[in-house]
């Protein structure tokens, strides 16, 4: 297993709440450790893989060599060195790099065998486009794993949130399925708990019919519904904040001396990192068009059938949704952990260098998944 000398980047992770990039046990581990639903429900057994630091990573020069196959992303398994501290840096391998299961074993012992209960959870994970929490949690209750509420990040607030703007969509729904005159909000927040928590649910045979979907079907569109309603809230939350960000980043300025070299390369990576943004906004919006208008067909010209087909293969459109919102995600919680609104400040050219570097191989990364 390689180390990660990367100690900056580890203490900004240590500092930094998780994003939709980055999975922090090793932070929920300091903070809520102790809590008796940490110890009663883990996210993983393993109490190493319990404190690591999970990553959707952009594979960088060499580490293409530790793979058989090109890989743009992989989801790569930090083991900080030292229990308390980061700054010591880190152990690490990607998930189904060369020798993956023989290093695992080694450092992990059974629990990362083929079948057993952690490896499951991590092929899960592995498998998805972000780590967004509301992605994962769904994901993982899907396949019967409930870890405790303090491993997702999503607040109480949020979800209350998400749920009243997927409830006031649903209602034209309400109607065509259960033949209402008039949607009811309660009807409409039933529906959608159904949805949300138990797809299986006779109360949601009536729909299923009118989708004419097999139950396995059903039961696979309605989590990519979920995943496409929580998609949509994130991005009325993100949009406004990755504005202010774009703001930010045409007017940070470095302290100190500055070389030819980094003065080129801040020039540049200011107009670049705005227009990634803008194309990855643009390339989501886009996306979550799609869905509009099959929802829509659905339920304003009583034609399920598009919305039946976009649910069949909005699984494909997920690397691309997931990795573009995860870099936007990344980029705008990222500089407003480490620039509070209001509070701009000059910063040392070689952390400002980092820190558009880190956005660039995001960024770069997201746009160059197929759409």
């Amino acid at each position: 297993m390689a180390r990660d000398r990367s100690y900056r980047s580890l203490e900004h992770l240590r500092k930094s709440a998780a994003t939709s990039r980055v999975l922090n046990l090793w932070q929920i581990c300091q903070k809520d450790g102790r809590k008796l639903e940490y110890e009663q429900s883990p996210f993983f057994n393993n109490a190493l893989l319990n404190r690591s630091i999970i990553l959707k990573h952009r594979i960088r020069g060499g580490e293409a060599d530790l793979f058989d196959y090109p890989v743009l992303t992989g989801t790569k398994i930090l083991l900080p060195i030292a229990e308390h501290e980061l700054r010591y840096g880190a152990r690490f391998l990607f998930v189904g790099q060369r020798n993956f299961e023989e290093l695992a074993a080694e450092a992990f012992g059974e629990d990362l065998l083929i079948g057993a209960r952690d490896r499951t959870v991590l092929d899960i994970i592995a498998a998805l486009p972000s780590l967004d929490p509301f992605l994962m949690r769904e994901s993982l209750k899907t396949n019967g794993f409930t870890p405790a509420a303090c491993y997702f990040s999503i607040s109480e607030g949020d979800l209350e949130r998400m749920f009243a703007s997927a409830r006031a969509e649903l209602e034209p729904l309400v109607r065509m399925s259960f033949g209402d005159g008039v949607a009811s909000s309660v009807k409409s927040a039933t529906l959608l708990s159904k949805i949300l928590s138990d797809a299986n649910s006779a109360e949601l045979a009536p729909l299923r019919k009118v989708m004419n979907m097999a139950p396995q079907e059903f039961r696979d569109g309605v989590f990519c519904w979920k995943a496409f309603l929580y998609y949509k809230w994130q991005v009325r939350d993100l949009l406004p904040r990755i504005k202010a960000v774009v703001e930010d980043i045409a007017v940070v300025r470095p302290t100190g001396p500055v070389d030819a070299e980094d003065k080129v390369y801040i020039g540049r990576i200011k107009s670049e990192l705005r227009g990634w943004i803008f194309a990855a906004v643009g390339s989501v919006t886009d996306t979550l068009g799609v869905y509009d208008r099959a929802y829509a067909a659905m339920t304003e010209q009583s034609d399920p059938a598009f919305f039946r087909e976009f649910l069949l293969r909005a699984p494909a459109m997920f690397n691309a949704l997931g990795e573009r919102l995860s870099a936007i995600e990344h980029v705008a919680s990222f500089w407003r952990f480490r620039f509070p609104s209001g509070q701009l400040q000059r910063v040392a050219v070689d952390e400002l260098v980092d820190i558009f570097m880190d956005f660039e191989a995001s960024l770069s990364s997201a746009m160059a998944e197929p759409a």
